[in-house]
């Protein structure tokens, strides 16, 4: 591949989380599900809003947060995503340029979305957002530039479920452009809200795959048996939560599997799998070897869940594949 501006062009949600401490009673009074994700009209998310006190804000997003760190550890990375000129906006993109992030401008004409994390003394984290609009058939803001700039073009699984149209358009121009394809599965809900424009995505440009055996599990049982074959035929990286992970080649072939220890009392497990897969690309696609890049994968993963929050304020060395 000839030489071009980005490593990663990255396809995600721009997403501000606003963090504060609550009792259980305001759980109650919003008949929150305790350590879930939960939706509200937009009037009750301005009720909730007006009942808590965000103690601090923090740029999210599982795209979001692997381009962060992609770019931390080196990589030239650019971000493609719907970002409002309002002040959430501003604040993730403060973020994402301290990181050395470049990103798609910001809108007037669209509001950056944000999620409250609601902490309880038992240290459950119950996440909040405002129901998500209908799937959008607008793909006028994907920046072909950026794709055909970038040697890989990474896509969350929660596009193809709110802006399908955007995600098939990427996934083409990366057929056209030459530029590698990678699927994030990004969470269980995602796959799941995204289901029939994931699958034609994976079974007719055939990316890189990189996920959680749950999320995994998912997409294989919501097709059938036909379609379940053919998605095993591609190439993917599959965590197993804390228990190691593993490589298949595609077309069936090697399996390289890497084994952990499950770490006894983790401070935060979010964001872990988007460490992980930052870890895991940026030595993989450097040229190391699948032992090499599962096993950066694990040092960022760790170091995520032994925090709180789901970006590194320090990385553990990663090694170049020069060092394999």
């Amino acid at each position: 591949m000839t030489s071009r501006t980005y490593s990663f062009a990255v396809l995600g949600n721009a997403v501000v989380d606003g963090i504060s401490h609550v009792d259980d009673s305001v759980l109650e009074r919003f008949n929150l599900r305790k350590g879930d994700s939960n939706t509200l009209s937009h009037a009750q998310m301005m009720e909730l809003s007006n009942t808590i006190t965000v103690e601090h804000f923090r740029a999210g997003g599982a795209g979001a947060n692997t381009a962060y760190t992609l770019a931390k550890l080196g990589s030239r990375v650019a971000f493609l995503g719907q970002i409002g000129n309002d002040p959430t906006g501003r604040f993730f993109i403060e973020d994402m340029l301290a990181a050395g992030v470049t990103l798609t401008p910001a809108s007037n004409t669209v509001r950056t979305t944000d999620i409250f994390t609601l902490l309880t003394s038992d240290g459950m984290r119950t996440m909040v957002q405002c129901l998500p609009p209908a799937p959008s058939s607008d793909d006028s803001w994907v920046d072909d530039r950026l794709i055909e700039q970038s040697e890989h073009l990474i896509i969350e699984a929660y596009i193809a479920g709110s802006h399908p149209a955007a995600a098939d358009y990427a996934a083409k121009l990366c057929s056209s452009s030459g530029t590698r394809l990678i699927i994030s599965l990004a969470s269980p809900r995602a796959v799941q809200a995204s289901l029939p424009v994931l699958t034609d995505i994976l079974i007719t440009h055939t990316p890189l795959v990189i996920g959680n055996e749950k999320e995994w599990n998912i997409l294989i049982s919501g097709n059938d048996a036909r379609t379940a074959s053919k998605l095993e035929m591609l190439e993917r990286v599959i965590t197993r939560s804390g228990n190691g992970a593993a490589y298949h080649a595609a077309n069936k072939g090697a399996v390289i599997d890497s084994p952990t220890q499950p770490i006894p009392s983790p401070t935060d497990l979010t964001g872990a799998g988007n460490a992980f897969a930052a870890g895991f690309l940026h030595v993989f696609t450097g040229g190391g070897s699948p032992q090499l890049a599962l096993k950066q994968g694990h040092q960022l993963g760790r170091a995520v869940v032994l925090q709180l929050g789901p970006r590194l304020s320090s990385f553990p060395e990663v090694d170049l594949p020069h060092s394999d």
